[in-house]
């Protein structure tokens, strides 16, 4: 079932990466009341602004923070086909050590959903090192990326989350074929399954640091991620 899906990632190279613009970024900030070690940053309290290699820019442009821009054409390309299971945020963006105008930029937000990892990658919440004061949350290692997705939870979007994976892009294979098709750059998909397993445990946030406010909320309450 995982040879369905896609992942967009970007490509090998980081030469081409965007930088936050600091200063200009500002993020939410959590002290927990019961534990100095879940002291974190939290959502982004305003859009992105980004320093932008100088050169050309890409069809499609990726941050250190992992977050997907993507140029105009690429948006209308997208809405012209129909896609679903995104919206986009609007990107302030500057060349390094340039007063040139870069071409206007916008983030993906993905909204579609596919759930919480399927129970059969090995991927659980560690409650003892989670935290129902400030809703620090701690996730083991998965095991078998290959069982990660669960068909059953997907909602059909042609791009979409899986949680805890708040910053992976899972698309379907209409979105791939337009890309190649396009010849868009910056950008290359493999296949949804495609990566190592995580050994470690992560904290990936909250599902509201990633979503827009209300799709946040009625997908993350009943999960307790939200």
């Amino acid at each position: 079932m995982q040879g369905e899906f896609w992942r967009l990632e970007s490509p090998s190279s980081p030469a081409r990466r965007a930088e936050w613009d600091h200063g200009r970024v500002e993020l939410e900030t959590i002290t927990c009341p019961v534990s100095e070690g879940h002291q974190r940053s939290g959502r982004r309290l305003t859009d992105l602004s980004v320093v932008l290699p100088r050169g050309s820019v890409e069809s499609f442009v990726w941050t250190w923070q992992s977050e997907c821009l993507m140029q105009d054409h690429v948006l209308g390309l997208f809405r012209s086909r129909g896609f679903t299971g995104f919206e986009v945020k609007p990107v302030t963006a500057r060349f390094d050590g340039s007063s040139e105008k870069p071409p206007t930029l916008w983030e993906l937000v993905l909204t579609g959903w596919a759930g919480m990892a399927s129970s059969a990658s090995g991927l659980r919440l560690d409650e003892a090192k989670s935290c129902a004061v400030c809703g620090h949350l701690t996730y083991t290692g998965l095991v078998d990326p290959g069982h990660l997705i669960d068909k059953e939870k997907w909602d059909g979007s042609d791009f979409f989350m899986v949680w805890p994976f708040p910053r992976l892009v899972f698309v379907t294979q209409r979105v791939v074929d337009a890309i190649r098709e396009n010849k868009l750059t910056g950008v290359r998909a493999v296949r949804g399954w495609s990566f190592e397993p995580v050994t470690d445990e992560f904290s990936p946030g909250r599902l509201s640091y990633s979503m827009p406010e209300g799709r946040a909320r009625e997908l993350g309450e009943p999960l307790g991620i939200y």
